[in-house]
């Protein structure tokens, strides 16, 4: 389980690791994630590349808002929620 992140991803050998949290997300939210992991494999910083390519998914803002407020509903504290999906 990831405690601190929904995702993560190793660039170097493509594994992806999705959090336990993520499985009573809607569908459309863990793709939103996915993508988001899968753009690492090919920009490992979160630079305006890397968004470029993760936000070709039609919601991944509204994923973003979705996480943030159900972070704050599974009670994570402040400093966790900062940690983001990677």
């Amino acid at each position: 389980n990831q405690r601190r992140r929904w995702a993560s991803c190793s660039p170097a050998t493509g594994e992806i690791r999705l959090s336990t949290r993520l499985r009573n997300v809607p569908d459309w939210v863990l793709d939103a994630v996915l993508v988001h992991e899968l753009a690492h494999l090919h920009v490992v910083e979160h630079s305006p590349e890397f968004h470029a390519l993760a936000d070709r998914h039609p919601r991944q803002a509204d994923a973003e808002l979705f996480l943030d407020g159900y972070q704050l509903g599974l009670g994570i504290a402040e400093e966790e929620r900062a940690s983001g999906i990677d």
